[in-house]
């Protein structure tokens, strides 16, 4: 197996280590692993069927794994359900992020975390404000009064980041992120992951665009057949190497 020491486990925000997960006839991941540093971008990288889903599911909380050791900021932890997790400060955005049309900006945003009040009810002025503060946060001229049906494609994504970020995140995963955005707005994308990273948030990127990997990451680490393969630099490799390692022969 080959293995780029370069980005070890010291001084991770979260490591995964011997993480092995099963279903029924499928061994889903044996011996994974996986470290996450904070103010970088680390690409999770391997073809469909690698495992790629399934961590992130662990990671989220909503699989638990078989056997293996979760550490983060040097503790060991379990997320027995999706609120662990995000109590513990590890939020997603996926390509299909669900949200609702008839709400709001800001009640998508804070759609089962919403802001009370003394008296346990919506406090709907805190709502807003705090929704405007993470909009403009990441850069994000939307009126959070606005209708979630009256935006386009790419406003939605941005309202699907500011949700994941309500939450104070440490780490954010990024789940095929660029799927259906234009070329502009992918390059708004990567100008708020730099605005994460400068942060201090650990960033899992899961993307197939090498062009993007490249563009945006500074580590990469490859799973091929539910098994860790390598980790390093993103500088120190190459896309033929990466495919190489993904497929398991040269290409």
């Amino acid at each position: 197996m080959y293995e780029n020491n370069n980005a070890s486990a010291d001084n991770c925000l979260l490591s995964l280590s011997k993480i092995n997960k099963s279903f029924p006839g499928v061994q889903a991941l044996s011996d994974a692993k996986l470290n996450l540093r904070s103010g970088n971008v680390t690409a999770l990288i391997g073809e469909n069927g690698a495992g790629k889903s399934t961590i992130v599911k662990i990671l989220t909380g909503i699989y638990q794994p078989d056997s293996g050791e979760i550490i983060l900021n040097g503790t060991p932890v379990r997320f027995h359900s999706a609120f662990d997790a995000l109590k513990m400060g590890i939020t997603a955005i996926h390509q299909e992020t669900v949200l609702f049309d008839e709400l709001t900006v800001a009640e998508n945003i804070f759609l089962g975390n919403a802001p009370t009040n003394r008296f346990g009810f919506i406090d709907l002025g805190k709502q807003l404000k705090k929704a405007a503060e993470i909009l403009q946060s990441i850069s994000a001229n939307i009126n959070p009064n606005a209708l979630l049906k009256d935006l386009g494609i790419a406003s939605r994504h941005l309202v699907a980041i500011a949700r994941a970020l309500s939450v104070d995140a440490k780490i954010v995963i990024m789940d095929e992120p660029t799927a259906s955005l234009s070329f502009k707005e992918i390059q708004e994308i990567f100008v708020l992951v730099e605005k994460l990273k400068k942060q201090g948030k650990a960033i899992l990127f899961i993307s197939h665009k090498f062009d993007e990997i490249f563009q945006i990451a500074n580590q990469f680490t490859v799973f091929r057949d539910g098994e860790f393969i390598s980790e390093g630099n993103i500088k120190d490799t190459s896309q033929d190497e990466l495919v190489s390692l993904m497929v398991g022969r040269s290409v």
